[in-house]
């Protein structure tokens, strides 16, 4: 994973550093425009100036137009002559040049040349991405096209003014009288240039000491502490000034730098945020091969020029990690000096076969394990779509699923999936194994999910789909499921119901809720994580629809001594822990070992604890208590943590060695 995304960072090095834009809509000129005026130093020009030239019955600003505004503005304006000749030489000499290629029917879009070398011609295509690469017979049959069409962008004889359209600083200075600890602390400061810096700490410390209460010392000290590299306590004195002062901007400043600098990202945003920076300057996406630059900024929504507000980098983050085309991805903010920060997006994209060895190693474990191989194919459109297909091959349980899934379908918010499946249970349903007692529920699905983040805290998922079990029995489905994420994802709560209508006979329903907290997301020191939940089937419901608990992969609650599956078949007589109605809790402390390797190592001691009723058997069940130990182990690059766990059951003696996943998804 890490050659892929060193790989996914290269450019083409005899391109033009032009800083790229994505459009929004249908603004690829303004974006081309906004890119070229940016190169020649209008640091934070934005696509959106042009919004108000779009014909929307064209779909786009007519190149007339886009250059007389451009004109407009200040800005020198010409043409040149079509030839890959000419378009070299302006290249050769720094010069971006906009020109226009063919596109859908008989509309044109607007690119911007940065580049011509063995390849071809290098554009910044807004609606594809940066640094696109065409051959130069099929470049220059596309701009004949559009009969050479080219707008060269030179700045003004006298240095454009770029109006801050608008913006005011954050925090504005008042106009109140200085109070005596004011004086106290203009002095301490004066003292400090004259004296030098080392002085800083005794001379504010004296200040401290005559205005104990008063937020200013504190501040400064804070930011002494910053330019010593002591990032924590930096943070805890402007905390402390902040707690006198809320709206002290230079402590708000300190604590959401400080922050930054413990990698701390989503803290360092709320701090600035209330100081209403950093606004957006660029956002840079690195990586992409299958996916248009378009689609991967429209899923984030973070706009250039605006404020990159905590929640909206949090939620981008979140959408970043559940693209379907991508195996690895990075999301990071990078501040710069004028109140500006740049956000660097890194996209390893999802490869058909596994790559490198631990990538391959994680395929292999998963398909031991789960006894389920399967296929994921980038799609062709650019829109971020994949195709899979799955096959289970485990003895009584088999099944088969294709799906294709999509970001922003049509502009709609949210990861798109539409997925058949045809899977097969076996369920014991009496004492014995006798072939008289096994009922063997065959189902057949199709569905339609969307799920997306509606902040960087809550997600949502949606669910509509026709069902068959047996051939016979067919109900219509529409389903509902919501997350709150809080304290940096060690708490999360989440539930979930979907209701069934049959073509013929009863309803029914199924309701499931959680809650579960963690220590730590990390592979590191000790983690200590637990969970509680609970759901109910209704009475009308398949035997595939009821919960258990068990080693976590029939259903995903554990009770670890307790294995749901005997050879493929699921009992739904005693021991095991399955019927209408199921309420479950785990435990776990888990310690990884401190040898930094491409292997990392945890050892684990769990407690897992279920109660279900309304089962087949009759009677009253009790609470399964299990405990035992487990082995852990995380391959760097691969998806998931392998578990091995053996436990004891407390109340009937039962004891199971079994294989997993920790806190894996549920399972299918």
């Amino acid at each position: 994973m890490i050659a892929t995304l060193v790989a996914a960072l290269s450019l083409a090095s005899s391109a033009i550093d032009v800083p790229y834009l994505p459009q929004t809509d249908a603004l690829c000129g303004g974006a081309a425009v906004a890119m070229v005026f940016r190169y020649w130093g209008d640091a934070h020009a934005d696509v959106q100036e042009f919004a108000s030239l779009v014909d929307r019955r064209a779909g786009g600003i007519a190149n007339d137009v886009l250059s007389d505004a451009v004109a407009k503005r200040g800005w020198r304006v010409g043409r040149m002559e079509g030839s890959l000749g000419a378009l070299t030489a302006r290249v050769r000499d720094g010069q971006p040049v906009i020109v226009l290629v063919p596109d859908r029917g008989n509309r044109y879009h607007y690119v911007v040349v940065t580049g011509v070398n063995e390849d071809g011609v290098i554009v910044h295509d807004p609606a594809w991405g940066p640094s696109r690469a065409i051959r130069a017979p099929d470049f220059e049959r596309a701009w004949r096209t559009a009969k050479f069409w080219s707008l060269i962008i030179m700045p003004p004889v006298a240095p454009a003014v770029v109006e801050a359209d608008g913006r005011t600083p954050a925090v504005e200075a008042t106009s109140t009288a200085p109070d005596r600890c004011d004086e106290v602390l203009s002095r301490a400061l004066a003292n400090i240039r004259e004296q030098g810096f080392d002085r800083a700490e005794m001379l504010l410390g004296e200040a401290r000491a005559q205005c104990p209460n008063a937020a200013g010392p504190l501040g400064e000290l804070s930011g002494v502490r910053f330019a010593q590299h002591r990032w924590a306590d930096a943070a805890a004195l402007a905390r402390d000034a902040l707690a006198r002062d809320p709206h002290d901007g230079y402590a708000l400043d300190v604590l959401g730098s400080s922050l930054f600098m413990q990698d701390d990202e989503v803290g360092a945003l709320r701090a600035w945020n209330r100081i209403e920076k950093p606004r957006v300057n660029l956002v840079r996406i690195d990586g992409l091969h299958h996916t248009r630059y378009q689609t991967i900024a429209e899923t984030l929504a973070i706009q250039p020029n605006r404020l990159l507000t905590a929640d909206v980098f949090e939620r981008a983050r979140r959408r970043l990690g559940e693209l379907p085309d991508h195996s690895a991805a990075r999301l990071a903010v990078r501040p710069e000096r004028d109140g500006f920060a740049t956000v660097d997006v890194v996209v390893a994209e999802r490869a058909t076969l596994p790559r490198g060895r631990a990538e391959w190693v994680d395929a292999a474990l998963r398909a031991g394990v789960d006894r389920e191989v399967g296929v994921a194919v980038p799609g062709t459109t650019g829109q971020g779509e994949v195709w899979s297909a799955s096959w289970r091959w485990w003895s009584h349980r088999p099944g088969v699923s294709i799906g294709f899934a999509a970001p922003r379908v049509h502009g709609m918010p949210g990861v798109w999936r539409v997925e058949g499946t045809w899977r097969s249970e076996t369920y014991a349903t009496g004492e014995t194994r006798l072939a008289s007692l096994l009922t063997r529920e065959r189902r057949r699905r199709a569905a339609l999910t969307v799920s997306d983040w509606l902040t960087g805290r809550v997600r949502y998922g949606l669910s509509a789909g026709f069902d068959s079990w047996n051939a016979g029995r067919k109900a219509a489905s529409i389903g509902g499921s919501l997350e709150r994420h809080m304290l940096a994802d060690r708490l999360s709560l989440s539930a979930e119901a979907s209701q069934w209508v049959p073509v013929a006979g009863p309803a029914f329903h199924t309701i499931a809720a959680r809650a579960a907290a963690r220590t730590s997301t990390g592979t590191q020191g000790w983690v200590y994580h637990g969970e509680i939940g609970a759901e109910r089937a209704a009475d009308a419901a398949p035997f595939g629809l009821w919960p258990g608990a068990g080693d976590g992969h029939a259903r995903a609650p554990l009770l670890r001594a307790h294995p749901l599956l005997d050879d493929g078949v699921v009992d739904l007589t005693r021991p095991a822990v399955i019927g209408r109605t199921l309420a479950y809790g785990s435990a776990e402390a888990l310690g990884w070992l401190e040898r930094p390797s491409l292997l990392r190592v945890g050892l684990a001691g769990f407690v897992d604890a279920a109660l279900a009723s309304r089962r087949v058997a009759p009677g009253r069940e009790p609470l399964q208590i299990d405990f035992g130990a487990g082995l852990r182990v995380k391959l760097i690059g691969a998806a998931g943590v392998v578990r091995v766990d053996i436990a004891h059951g407390i109340r009937d003696g039962a004891n199971a060695l079994t294989f997993g996943w920790l806190f894996a998804s549920r399972p299918e």
